[in-house]
């Protein structure tokens, strides 16, 4: 399994987190200006009642930005069998690496492996739902307030999440009562409040079990675990004229697992009475030719922002302060695709007028 290369090497001690080493760095910045990062392996609960113990090891990038990364993280929350590569490809990092772009940005990361991927611990698959992913999540938001990680106390935590990702921060906005354990901001990316039904049955039927297939076979993964069939994903989450072909051999290389308990439960996350109960501003973006999100035939628009916009609004309260925004040409995956830079711009820009530029008054839900 590939291991993260961190920019600088620390080693942190707080109640709530164990180091678990560091390595060399292909560094976005140099000398000073360079962002400090360290592993971070962090104990989490799946639920309130249950006091098992599970790690959840993430990478947390500290920007050194007064305005930006000093103040404000950015926790980053992959996609059904996706991990933290997602949001940090080795594969021409300058262009597919949002960590990169991010702390470039002047932003701090804290880029993880959910529960059941990467470097995290791996619980019985029927544990791993929507539900229970979203309260680990709570906890690593409160822990990134308090300095409970890494040692660094932010004054916002801004969740950006993909796919599953989103849907889990989404949920957890929705649900969670503590503010303290709500992101401040949501960056949702491709999860959207209906899914093509024909697609979603073409990614089960894309699934299989993890131990059948070569990456995994001697993983020793808890039973139920899957991935997708071998040289299935460019087809399920590309949009062939705006992917390399290499990205897409690099994605494969580094694919993850699932759970049917994820795919059963992540619908949740539509649920009216949780998305109007979001409290906090969204921007949500999607790829235009994510076959997933855009049909259509069946009404689902990803044509253009306000496309989206007339599309999602009604399911938000006023106080999501909803933002859309859609990626020409990109598909699913849309920072595997090569003009991601621009998703990530618009993102940028968005958050730095709500955190640093106050950008004039704010109407009587809180929204520029």
């Amino acid at each position: 399994m590939r291991r993260h290369p961190l920019y600088l090497c620390a080693i942190v001690t707080a109640t709530l987190v164990l180091s678990a080493g560091c390595a060399t760095s292909r560094a976005v910045l140099t000398g000073s200006s360079a962002p400090s990062c360290s592993e971070q392996s962090v104990s989490v609960n799946l639920n309130a009642t249950d006091a098992t113990t599970y790690h959840i090891v993430g990478w947390l990038c500290v920007a050194k930005d007064d305005h930006r990364g000093a103040r404000t993280v950015q926790l980053l929350v992959s996609g059904l069998t996706f991990d933290h590569s997602y949001w940090d490809s080795t594969y021409r990092p300058e262009t597919y690496s949002y960590v990169r772009a991010a702390n470039n940005h002047g932003y701090s990361t804290f880029n993880i492996d959910r529960l059941g991927v990467g470097r995290s611990d791996r619980p019985a698959a029927e544990l791993l739902t929507l539900q229970t992913h979203a309260f680990t999540i709570a906890q690593l938001v409160a822990g990134l307030r308090t300095g409970g990680i890494g040692g660094v106390a932010f004054d916002q935590v801004v969740g950006v999440g993909h796919s599953l990702g989103a849907g889990i921060l989404q949920y957890e906005a929705g649900t969670v009562a503590d503010t303290a354990r709500v992101p401040d901001y949501l960056i949702l990316v491709g999860y959207l409040s209906k899914a093509d039904p024909a697609v979603v049955a073409q990614i089960g039927a894309d699934l299989y079990p993890a131990a059948n297939d070569p990456g995994f076979a001697t993983a020793g993964l808890p039973t139920g675990y899957l991935t997708t069939k071998p040289g299935t994903r460019g087809d399920l989450f590309f949009a062939g004229n705006d992917a390399d072909p290499a990205i897409v051999a690099a994605d494969e290389s580094v694919k993850q697992t699932s759970t049917l308990a994820e795919r059963t439960t992540v619908g949740a996350a539509r649920d009216p009475k949780v998305m109007r109960a979001i409290k906090v501003p969204v921007l949500l973006a999607v790829g235009q030719q994510d076959r997933l999100a855009c049909a259509v035939p069946l009404g689902l628009s990803c044509d253009t922002s306000a496309a989206l916009m007339t599309r999602e609004a009604a399911n938000f309260s006023d106080q999501a302060c909803l933002t859309a925004y859609v990626l020409p040409g990109a598909g699913h995956p849309i920072n595997l695709h090569r003009n991601a830079q621009l998703a990530y711009g618009y993102g940028f820009d968005w958050l730095d007028r709500y955190t640093i530029d106050g950008a004039g008054p704010k109407d009587a839900h809180g929204c520029l």
